[in-house]
Order: C-alpha cells, then sequence, then structure tokens
C-alpha cells in the first residue's frame, strides 16, 4: 500500500495516472465509466482485428491449413464471417475490460488517511484529506475508490451521524454496481446473436439439401454417376447446416467461459471497493459535537 502526504507533509507528484493506467485512455482513445469500455473503441479494435484476421486468412489461403481456415471462415453460404466478426468484438471487450479492472484496482494501494491514531476524521480535517488524494492521483474522479470517498469527504460539513457517511458511500457503491451491470448489455447481445447466427446457418444449409435431394429424386433411375453428384450436393447443404452451428456454439462455450472469469473480477473488485471505503472513511470519522 502506498501512503500519501496530507497537507502538513511536504507535496508529492502523483502516484497514480489515470492516463497511463486505462488501457483506452493510454491510446488515446474514447473511454467508457469505471471497468465498463467504450463502444467506440471496441468497434475500433473489432476492425482493426477483423480486418487483420481476414488479411492473413486470405494471404496464406493457397496453403495446406490456409485453406482450412479459409473454408471454415468464409464458406457455408457466408454465415462464419458474422460469427467471427461478432466473437472478436466480444472478446475485445473482456479484454478490454479485464485491463480497466486492474487499473481500477490499483486505486486501492493508495492510504491517503494518517495513520496516526490521534488524527480524527470529520469536517475540519475532511479538506487535508481531500488535497491528499488530488496530489496522488491525477483524476480522482475517473478512479470509482476514490471518487466515492472524495464524495463523503465533500459532504462531512453535512452529516449528522456516522452512519450517514456509510449511507451515502453504500448508495454510491449500489448506483455503481448497476452501472457495472447495466455495461455488460453490449456482449449479452453478442453472445446471444452468435448461435442465432447458428441456428440461421442450420436453416439455410436444410433448406439446401432439401431442395437439392428433390433434384436428385427427379433423375433417379438415370445415370448412376449424376444421381451421386446429386446426392453430393446434399451433403454440402448438411455441412453448411452442422458446421456453422457447430462452430457458433463453440464460439459462444468459449466467451462465456472467459466472461464468467471476468465477471467474477469485475464483481470482486467493486466487493474490494466497498471495504476500503469503509475502511478509509466510515471508521476514522468521528463527528463528535454531531453525534452528541
Amino acid at each position: 500500500m502506498t501512503r500519501v502526504a496530507t497537507s502538513s507533509s511536504h507535496p508529492v507528484g502523483p502516484v497514480l495516472r489515470f492516463a497511463t493506467l486505462d488501457p483506452e485512455a493510454r491510446l488515446g482513445l474514447p473511454t467508457g465509466r469505471g471497468t465498463t469500455p467504450s463502444g467506440a473503441t471496441c468497434l475500433i479494435f473489432t476492425v482493426v482485428l477483423g480486418a487483420l484476421f481476414y488479411g492473413m486468412a486470405y494471404a496464406f489461403r493457397e496453403g495446406e491449413w490456409g485453406a482450412v481456415v479459409w473454408q471454415y471462415t468464409t464458406g457455408f453460404g457466408l454465415i462464419p464471417i458474422p460469427i467471427v466478426i461478432l466473437s472478436i468484438w466480444s472478446l475485445v471487450f473482456l479484454a478490454i475490460k479485464s485491463l480497466k479492472i486492474r487499473a481500477q484496482a490499483q486505486a486501492l494501494r493508495i492510504a491517503f488517511v494518517p495513520e496516526d491514531s490521534g488524527f480524527v476524521l470529520n469536517d475540519a480535517t475532511a479538506d487535508s484529506v481531500i488535497d491528499a488524494i488530488d496530489r496522488a492521483v491525477d483524476d480522482p474522479s475517473r478512479f470509482l475508490f476514490l471518487a466515492r470517498c472524495r464524495m463523503v469527504l465533500r459532504m462531512m460539513r453535512n452529516l449528522g451521524r456516522v452512519s450517514d457517511a456509510d449511507e451515502i458511500l453504500s448508495s454510491r457503491g449500489d448506483q455503481d454496481e448497476s452501472s457495472m451491470d447495466s455495461g455488460y448489455t453490449v456482449l449479452r447481445g453478442l453472445v446471444w446473436a452468435i448461435p442465432v447466427l447458428g441456428f440461421i446457418g442450420t436453416v439455410i444449409g436444410l433448406t439446401q439439401a432439401m431442395g437439392r435431394f428433390g433434384a436428385a429424386m427427379q433423375v433417379a433411375g438415370k445415370d448412376v454417376g449424376e444421381i451421386t453428384d446429386k446426392l453430393k450436393s446434399v451433403l454440402e447443404g448438411l455441412d453448411t447446416a452442422f458446421i456453422t452451428t457447430a462452430e457458433a456454439l463453440i464460439a459462444v462455450l468459449f466467451i462465456y467461459l472467459i466472461q464468467t472469469a471476468v465477471r467474477r473480477a469485475d464483481e470482486s473488485l467493486y466487493d474490494d471497493i466497498r471495504a476500503a471505503c469503509s475502511n478509509a472513511v466510515v471508521a476514522r470519522i468521528r463527528l463528535l459535537r454531531k453525534d452528541a
């Protein structure tokens, strides 16, 4: 844990810089709030990575493995293309989110309240603690933990009881967690859309297979070679039906497992922020005159 100076100590430079910790801010891209990535940033990375993936697949399509990759990501009625793009979008969202979680967790190591047992946190000393936070971090409002602490410290003069601070922090925590949960809305939509695309491929493939099977029956009793060719085209339709569904289900399973791990880290961070706010602020408040 890093301890920062209060107003009575010698000034120190910022310990944390949001612009160097947050992955989006570091690249100069639009920045989402808290641990939620910006939709614009996710879209930019999706376009770039999608173009890079298909560019490399096209360049190596003549090779043995390259031909397989190209077929399974562009063939079968072109259904794999949106599956790949939506999968990349989902993975980009989760990757950026995991980095933002790590960036937000860095603020928890800032100890801005003096360890001196004689220090009392009240309306008279709140401004010095706020100054310590502002000197330790270049943009404390962008860090969830520090933003909550600064908010209740600025309201110290309006508090009548110590429990008021706990209620304010709890209310702000509920708002932040609700915002965090709503940040997964886009990802939930993508996870829903990917298997739907697989089922669309199933419908298209089965429709093609049934149509080709009918054509094969029309030539029944004629040339055996022609019947064999017709039946091969039926199997191609079944390939589209089953392979696109398999690709979609495998992709969504992989994404969902990663999402579960990232979501757990996200929730753990918010729990840690609640505990840190309680220990750093609520536990140190002494509103002697008002409590009396």
